[in-house]
């Protein structure tokens, strides 16, 4: 599978990137483990297969993203969406140029 990258260009899908981050995301709120790294990777394996369901010729960065986000807050894994969307988020300032004068940091609430 190929994939969109932000700049147009086209790359090969690497499912591993795509744990890589979450594991990045994770480090910042917990000690992990190999328990932590399976789960994680749990989460990985249901985020290629949302992509695969989807039909998607090229996925975009953004969609695959979405989907990270989608599957992080389904496992319950709400203090590692949080770091993992603030990341993104303050990665798109940055290659905007507002890096400097805006940071981001989210926090959610369950309501119920």
């Amino acid at each position: 599978m190929q994939i969109i990258k932000r700049d147009g260009q086209v790359a090969e899908f690497d499912p591993d990137k795509i744990y890589q981050a979450i594991i990045k995301a994770a480090r910042t709120v917990y000690v992990i483990d190999e328990v932590w790294r399976q789960n994680l990777a749990q989460v990985t394996k249901k985020v290629v297969l949302d992509l695969e369901d989807a039909k998607v010729e090229k996925p975009t960065i953004n969609m695959i993203q979405s989907l990270v986000e989608n599957r992080l807050m389904d496992a319950g894994y709400i203090n590692i969406a949080e770091h993992y969307i603030s990341y993104r988020l303050q990665r798109d300032l940055e290659r905007n140029g507002y890096g400097d004068s805006i940071i981001v940091h989210l926090r959610f609430e369950q309501t119920k």
